[in-house]
């Protein structure tokens, strides 16, 4: 008597990172474990998420896999929260920082075959004004950078390099103030990064000592520097020696108000958004169930 075999969606952006997802797809087709029996769903417009959620949900799939960027990784997170539904990540995106910090395979083949041999871990998720993320989200500087990125018609970590050079010496810091569990905290700040994960991807580790199963968000303050100052601070980004820098303060939170003078870009999980002058982050332990090695 044979047993049934588990039940798995796969949710892919044909579009995240700017790259063809043929070679992918076959990959994913033809190495996808036997025993696991799996729905292919194409996720190719914004307007698609509810009608996709709601699939997700109905169809109560035991592992529902996400194919894409850290965007498509958020976006299908949000599906699996308050189900007994096991998040699977296939990186396929341009910087990849979720699934560089849990230690996911970059590598499609073996990405795909960690699906049916990799443990379970729960992994804490956080909200922005609502609005969900699991790997960071930020304000000032790399929120710019963020608006831009996705503006733009290239892809990749040399158009965010090269975005970030031209409109360093233009940007001006601004003034904060936080509110962190209930304790003040009044700054200028080049960029604030509220983080899950330990990096933007592309192994750039603005968290270098954040958990993503601690119960806490990493509050990042990197604060004004001279312009040749920055190829230093980036090596420590590198180098996962960023906490270290008199640049920087890092706080841990769960409850997180910022108040600033103007609306603004923000960004979360690499998605560029608008949001006003008062910002309130949330951390939720434990929230969704992640495949990993």
């Amino acid at each position: 008597m044979s047993s049934q075999k588990v039940s798995a969606a796969i949710i892919i952006n044909p579009i995240s990172g700017g790259r063809d997802k043929k070679a992918a797809l076959e990959i994913i087709k033809n190495g996808f474990p036997k025993d696991i029996s799996y729905e292919l769903i194409f996720w190719e417009r914004p307007e698609q998420k509810d009608e996709i959620i709601k699939r997700v949900r109905e169809n109560n799939y035991e592992i529902v896999v996400a194919a894409g960027g850290d965007g498509t990784i958020n976006q299908v997170a949000q599906a699996v929260i308050g189900t007994n539904s096991r998040l699977a990540i296939i990186p396929l995106g341009s910087g990849n920082g979720l699934a560089r910090h849990l230690g996911i395979p970059l590598d499609t083949r073996a990405a795909v075959e960690l699906i049916g041999s990799g443990r379970e871990i729960k992994i804490d998720g956080s909200t922005v004004n609502g609005t969900h993320f699991f790997c960071t989200s930020g304000i000032g500087f790399d929120a710019l950078i963020g608006k831009l990125f996705a503006e733009s018609k290239t892809r990749g970590f040399f158009t965010y390099l090269k975005l970030i050079v031209y409109n360093f010496i233009r940007y001006k810091p601004e003034q904060y103030c936080l509110i962190v569990d209930g304790t003040a905290i009044k700054t200028t700040a080049f960029l604030i990064t509220f983080a899950n994960a330990s990096q933007y991807g592309n192994n750039a580790f603005i968290a270098p000592q954040a958990d993503i199963s601690d119960g806490y968000i990493d509050i990042v303050i990197l604060k004004p520097f001279r312009f040749w100052q920055a190829p230093f601070i980036a090596l420590k980004m590198f180098k996962r020696t960023l906490h270290l820098s008199g640049y920087v303060d890092v706080y841990k939170g769960k409850n997180i108000s910022v108040s600033r003078s103007s609306a603004g870009p923000v960004h979360f999980d690499g998605e560029p958004a608008e949001m006003g002058t008062t910002l309130d982050y949330k951390i939720m332990q434990d929230l969704i169930k992640v495949i990993v090695s």
